[in-house]
This record gives structure tokens, sequence and C-alpha cells, in this order.
């Protein structure tokens, strides 16, 4: 095995390359891709950059030890429907206006008594692409407005990249209510809020949706896989009103600030959601650098 080749001091550095990758769960020792003999795992000054995309052939996780071989192949998922929570008490409401008064009248759920202000939406509420992004921060909070602060600005500047702005998406979170102290929201409090997110969808009827995030896409597209193995990939969603939605999960911009190294996977994905928007790529669009 390579890894006995390696002194203490390597295998710690190579570990602490992965972390710094965002890598958060652990693969098997040979990567899918050629590498095994590469400077990668003999030079310990190669873990200072990103190799070039390597993608593992398999991924180990509580969920899938027990899994048998064909359960653990990488292939692409055909389109499903998700299962949402019961949203009866929502059917009634038909546009955008009486859901976002209906949740600010929901007071069944304790994030609302905890937080400063309701971030229901921003943007184009006609337009062809809604962004989901995750549960409102402090300048969300403070503002009301989704993606504000930092993260709404690199967020301006990866819509730009593609020839867009906030006239031209519809923006949204996966909550509407900042947890305290920016905790993860409760399987309790998410199932409460969920349906006021699918009927928000259903309602806005975007022809694409990107879910920026690891929590929101591992919630919504009902995956225990991490963000880095969901993110790139389109897969046709029932958001519960029977109309079949491509999605794709991507990373979110708190995320790419906190880690600019993943940068260059958030701008593979938005190259392909250009695509998607039926626009030619070309040299229009500048490289997300940090």
């Amino acid at each position: 095995m390579i890894t006995e080749q390696l002194t203490q001091d390597q295998l710690i550095a190579m570990l602490a390359w992965q972390v710094e990758m965002g890598a958060n769960e652990a693969v098997l020792d040979k990567p899918s891709c050629d590498l095994q003999d590469s400077l990668l795992f003999h030079d310990t000054s190669a873990f200072s950059s990103a190799p070039s995309a390597c993608k593992f052939s398999h991924r180990i996780s509580p969920q899938s030890v027990t899994k048998s071989s064909a359960q653990l192949d990488n292939s692409e998922p055909n389109p499903y429907q998700l299962q949402p929570p019961k949203s009866a008490h929502l059917d009634h409401i038909d546009n955008l206006s009486e859901l976002a008064t209906a949740l600010s009248q929901f007071d069944s759920c304790p994030l609302k008594h905890t937080a400063s202000n309701t971030c229901f939406s921003d943007g184009n509420a006609g337009a062809r692409l809604m962004i989901i992004g995750e549960a409102p921060g402090r300048d969300e909070d403070r503002l009301g407005v989704p993606f504000a602060g930092a993260a709404g600005q690199f967020l301006d500047l990866m819509l730009a990249s593609i020839g867009l702005d906030r006239s031209g998406v519809y923006l949204t979170n996966f909550l509407p209510w900042r947890p305290p102290g920016n905790r993860t929201a409760t399987i309790e409090e998410t199932d409460m809020l969920l349906p006021f997110l699918y009927r928000h969808i259903q309602i806005a009827n975007p022809e694409l949706l990107v879910i920026l995030g690891g929590i929101p896409a591992k919630n919504i597209l009902k995956s225990a896989d991490s963000i880095l193995k969901l993110r790139g990939r389109w897969q046709d969603v029932d958001f519960g009103d029977g109309v079949m939605r491509p999605t794709m999960a991507s990373l979110h911009p708190t995320y790419l600030i906190r880690s600019p190294a993943q940068k260059r996977l958030a701008f593979d994905d938005w190259c392909g959601l250009y695509h998607r928007l039926g626009k030619q790529v070309g040299n229009k669009i500048p490289p997300v650098s940090g």
C-alpha cells in the first residue's frame, strides 16, 4: 500500500490537506484516477496546492458499510419524487403575498421567536432560476433579505460571472428564520418549515433550481451525502406538485469565502448552470478567483 511508504509527518500532511479541501468522509486507499504513483503521494510539497480533479470510486459512510457492492456504484440516480412533509394547510394559497403572510403568522416554530426578521425572498419572482440558500445568518436576520452581507456580495459576483444579477433570479432561504447562535435547526423545526418552502417553489414555479449549501441540499434532496458529493449533479425533482424541475446543489458563498481553493468546483457548477440557461460559455465567464 502507498501509505506504508510514507512517513508519519507525510501522512499527517496528507490528512491536513484533505481537511483543508473540505473532505469530511472516509475513502478507500486507491482513487479511481491513476495517481498512486504520482508526486502527490510522495512529496508533501504537493499538498500546498490542489491536485487535478479526482473522483473516488467508492466512499465509505456509516450508512453504506452494510450495502452490497451493487449499491455502492456512482451511477446517476434516476429522476425521483421527494416525499415532502404534509402541507395541506397551504394548498389554498396560490400567490406569494399570501404565502408570506401565512409564514409571518406561523407561531409554532421556536425559531421565529428568537429571530429579528423573516427572510422570505429577494429578486424576481418570475425568473427562470430560483436559488435556495441556507438558514439566514446575522446579516440576513438583521436586514430580512436572503444573501446579505459578504455572502450576498460574493453571490452577486457569481451571478455577474454568468451574465445575471438579482433582477434575473429569485432568491430564498432553506429556513426563513435564523437559528439562535447559527446552530443547526432541529428535525422538528425543519419539518415545520419545509412545507412553506415547497409551496414557495410550487407558486414561484421556476424552470431551474440551485440549492447552495450542504444542509439545505441534504434536507431537500433527502440524502446523507456531503455537499462535495452532491454538488454539480442535475436531478429532476418533484416538489410535491407533479412538476419535474431540474435541480442542482452547489457550494454556498460563505463556504467559498472560507475555503477559496474550492472555488474551482463552484466555477464548474456555474458553467453547467450557464449551459442549462441556454447560453454559450465561450470566454465570457471570468474565472472565480480568490
